[in-house]
């Protein structure tokens, strides 16, 4: 019995207690499948912090492997778990090692720069992480900075990999390192990128992924992926040989403006920006007249021009939304419960739309 005038501490919560509410719209055995999987985050970004965020909150375990230095790196990410403020002051020296500094030689002031502490982006997020579900184990970190000396075993440990901010080069690199686990499943690939009010993720589930629609409040019999392709396929083939029903000319805009994007990031190692206009529009018109497409196919120079000054900024209402569709996804993936998309996810803010499509070979 507690002493009297004191009050006993409730006691600490469990995770029936936390996940009720989704162990009763997934069921214990799906819950069981995402608190036991682990999930890969390679780059932050705007987009992937909303994944992470979701995810987390669900009692999915986070990694991140983001060896980019802290803050410089995050400064025009919209990221909730790394608020501006705190960011400027990392990057301005905090007020206490200010303070603390004078304190200890008043005639002399140290340069600003020697007062900033260098950490990596993967570093300066765990303990945000860890703070957001403190029943998950905490956050492993890959500080990395070079994306293909990230060894195969480590990539293979995870069940879901999802990367942001990277090239095609180095998506390829990931998807073809990721081979079958223990259990003979794939490790799963997100490659998502936002650009405006537009995103574009491409996914690889493998091959042998088996999920069970929902019929209702039924599952189906099991299911495995439709023409399937490797994510290094689908950024090989050709733009011209994508097509289908709606379709027939070439592929979604959306697509074949995040494809252009890339392109030339590839080619100019630069992301496209206000800076080089001119230059992207010229290597666009090229790009797009030799996978088999009009040079205006995606826009005029006015609308190319649009198209360079967004391709790298992130806006919150895109990453949010797009956060959430792709939360889902990867709890489809986890759960085996729902049809995931496959294999290319297209979102257009300017009509709300996020719409699955289906590269096939030609």
């Amino acid at each position: 019995m507690a002493p009297q005038g004191t009050v006993k501490a409730p006691p600490a919560p469990t995770e029936s207690d936390v996940y009720d509410r989704q162990i009763r719209l997934w069921g214990a055995e799906a819950q069981s499948k995402m608190s036991n999987a682990k999930v890969l985050y390679i780059n932050t970004s705007g987009i992937s912090s909303e994944i992470l965020k979701n995810l987390v909150l669900a009692g999915i375990a986070a990694s991140i492997a983001d060896g980019r230095d802290y803050p410089d790196a995050m400064m025009h990410t919209p990221s909730s778990f790394l608020p501006p403020n705190e960011r400027l002051q990392d990057a301005n020296g905090s007020s206490s090692s200010t303070s603390s500094s004078s304190n200890t030689n008043n005639d002399e002031e140290e340069p600003s720069a020697k007062k900033v502490k260098k950490m990596s982006v993967a570093r300066a997020m765990a303990p945000h992480v860890h703070e957001l579900n403190p029943l998950l184990p905490e956050c492993e970190i890959n500080e990395e900075k070079d994306i293909e000396s990230i060894s195969s075993s480590f990539l293979n440990e995870f069940d879901i990999i999802i990367a942001s901010q990277i090239s095609l080069e180095q998506a390829k690199h990931i998807s073809s390192s990721v081979a079958k686990n223990e259990n003979n499943k794939k490790t799963k690939f997100y490659f998502v990128h936002t650009f405006g009010f537009y995103a574009c993720a491409l996914i690889d589930l493998g091959a042998n992924h088996e999920y069970r629609k929902e019929i209702g409040k039924e599952l189906s019999d099991i299911h495995t992926v439709d023409d399937y392709i490797t994510l290094d396929e689908m950024i090989s083939m050709k733009l011209s040989d994508i097509k289908d029903r709606w379709h027939k000319n070439g592929p979604p805009v959306i697509y074949a403006k995040f494809m252009s994007i890339f392109n030339y990031f590839e080619t100019q190692k630069e992301w496209p920006n206000e800076k080089n206009a001119q230059d992207f529009i010229r290597v666009t018109k090229e790009f797009l007249l030799q996978q088999g497409l009009k040079g205006d196919y995606i826009g005029d120079d006015s609308e190319l021009e649009c198209l360079c000054r967004t391709a790298n900024a992130e806006v919150s209402p895109v990453c949010a939304v797009v956060g959430g569709v792709l939360g889902n996804e990867v709890i489809k993936a986890i759960s085996g419960r729902g049809e995931p998309a496959n294999n290319i996810l297209l979102f257009d803010g300017l009509d709300g739309g996020c719409k699955s499509f289906t590269i096939k070979k030609p």
